[in-house]
């Protein structure tokens, strides 16, 4: 009985593990999903508490869908706008990040995540010092990566038909024009190159309502701040250990938190250009 009870429970775990929704399954539960949303919607003056319930119900529902696999930007988004109406900022950073890397493009994923940020108590400012990149090209955040290259592959081949041309013919203000594009060029692939490097880090998003930053990895080891951070900070993974993050702050300090404290945005989501 030991080894029968045994060999079901084995073929159980891979059946399980094997199993997706069908097509008809994942329809009834995006459905599922945005009643609760637009029910959320619809109480938000009457019934605050019953709103947030149903923008919770709405987040699970669209949860289900990617933790089965599905993965595109409009249900990151959706997942999104769930979490922060629901109240979880850190959460729906996350969605809107990753949102971000299918449709790097979408105005209203932009500026949800941009208001979702503008949420978190006590944000850890930025370091003071400016990097060369953002010194030379203040519309880095500004402009889409997909803008940026096109932008860029414009001017390389403007700057090399000038060239051309060049060859034949004089061409009045030659030099300044050509250096400009020429820089022009290099800033904008600096720019583009940074974001796709960016999006092979490990990045994280706190969960916790407060959290403490200590020296280790350990319980016993001091927090590094006299008061904890908060919910929806962002950070840079340096390490990962047993239960453990080492992370990077905005603002440069590094220290260890507790790995459930935190949501990772995961690498396995490739930005995408287009």
């Amino acid at each position: 009985m030991t080894l029968l009870t045994t060999l079901a429970y084995l073929l159980l775990t891979v059946s399980t593990a094997q199993m997706h929704l069908s097509d008809d399954q994942k329809l009834a539960v995006l459905h599922e999903a945005q009643v609760a949303y637009e029910n959320g919607i619809e109480l938000q003056t009457a019934d605050p508490v019953a709103s947030k319930d149903s923008f919770r119900r709405a987040a699970n529902r669209y949860q289900v869908l990617v933790d089965d696999g599905v993965e595109n930007g409009m249900l990151w988004y959706n997942l999104g706008n769930s979490q922060l109406l629901s109240g979880n900022i850190g959460e729906a950073i996350v969605a809107y990040r990753i949102g971000q890397r299918y449709i790097p493009s979408d105005g209203r994923l932009t500026a949800n995540l941009q208001f979702a940020r503008s949420l978190v108590a006590n944000p850890v400012k930025k370091e003071n010092t400016i990097s060369i990149l953002r010194r030379l090209a203040f519309w880095h955040d500004a402009l889409p990566t997909k803008v940026r290259l096109t932008i860029g592959l414009l001017l390389w081949f403007s700057c090399w038909t000038l060239l051309s041309v060049r060859l034949f013919r004089t061409i009045a203000g030659f030099k300044t024009t050509s250096i400009f594009l020429g820089i022009a060029v290099v800033a904008l692939s600096f720019s583009v190159v940074h974001d796709i490097l960016d999006q092979h880090r490990s990045n994280g998003v706190l969960i916790e309502s407060e959290v403490t930053v200590r020296k280790g990895n350990g319980e016993h080891f001091a927090p590094l701040f006299t008061e904890p951070i908060h919910e929806g900070i962002e950070f840079e993974i340096l390490e990962q250990r047993p239960d453990w993050l080492h992370i990077k702050l905005p603002n440069g300090s590094t220290g260890w938190i507790q790995e459930k404290d935190a949501t990772i945005v995961s690498r396995k989501n490739k930005l995408t250009l287009g």
